[in-house]
């Protein structure tokens, strides 16, 4: 499904449920579209794959893999993206992420996205 061009569609990329779906539920307040949750990197890549995304919003540490690959796709797509850790750093290959420490907020969100440049 596609959003309509004034509704951003944010790729979640996040491997605990819970969390996830808080994250889907704040980003839909914001007016967005949400693709996912994914928890895995395939699941992520597969979305970015057949939708138009606007922003990626995406846990550092999946488990037994790290988001590193979903963020070089979108990187390589010139498609903004935010990290959302629990962890003191984000991945080493982005210095310049945006980065947002776990438990965030709505507002919180909203911020960094405009901050990454999607128009809210």
């Amino acid at each position: 499904m596609v959003a309509p061009p004034d509704k951003p569609t944010i790729l979640i990329v996040e491997d605990a449920f819970l969390v996830g779906l808080q994250l889907k539920r704040d980003i839909e307040t914001l007016g967005c579209e949400v693709a996912g949750p994914a928890a895995r990197v395939a699941d992520a890549l597969h979305l970015l794959a057949q939708q138009d995304i606007t922003c990626g919003v995406l846990d550092v540490n999946l488990g037994d893999e790290d988001s590193g690959p979903v963020a070089s796709a979108l990187r390589d797509r010139g498609i903004p993206f935010i990290f959302i850790t629990g962890y003191e750093t984000a991945a080493e290959s982005f210095p310049d992420a945006i980065v947002l420490r776990k438990p965030t907020t709505p507002e919180s969100i909203a911020a960094a996205m405009t901050q990454a440049g999607v128009g809210l």
